[in-house]
């Protein structure tokens, strides 16, 4: 019943979303590959949402550089192998137990839900 998506987006920022039912914690970060198989993370917001409604801010993780690696899989469910990704653990996320990839067309209504205006990014 709780999930985990991390999203890297082409322009530098991603989101991580824990969600459960009608409720989610959401930390937005910008990212940069530093070299090869390492990238650093730079948190800048962080929120719950509950119902679909923004209540109330919640702790921003500090910058980390992790390493990061793609293997393919097999996963349950599944016929075949899968990409997943693995990151060092950030301190931005509650699983670690790898994040299969999906290469889709991102949708705007994916990045994060709507934000209070005394917590938009500068």
């Amino acid at each position: 019943m709780e999930d985990e998506v991390v999203t890297f987006w082409p322009d530098g920022t991603g989101t991580v979303e824990y969600m459960r039912p009608d409720f989610s914690d959401w930390v937005l970060f910008r990212w940069s590959r530093t070299r090869s198989s390492r990238v650093l993370l730079q948190p800048y917001r962080a929120f719950l949402e509950d119902d679909g409604k923004i209540v109330e801010g919640g702790e921003i993780p500090q910058n980390v550089e992790v390493e990061y690696g793609i293997e393919l899989e097999s996963r349950p469910l599944l016929d075949a192998p899968v990409p997943v990704l693995y990151l060092e653990d950030a301190g931005l996320f509650a699983t670690h137990s790898g994040f299969g990839l999906l290469t889709t067309e991102l949708r705007d209504d994916m990045r994060c839900p709507e934000s209070p205006p005394e917590q938009e990014a500068h």
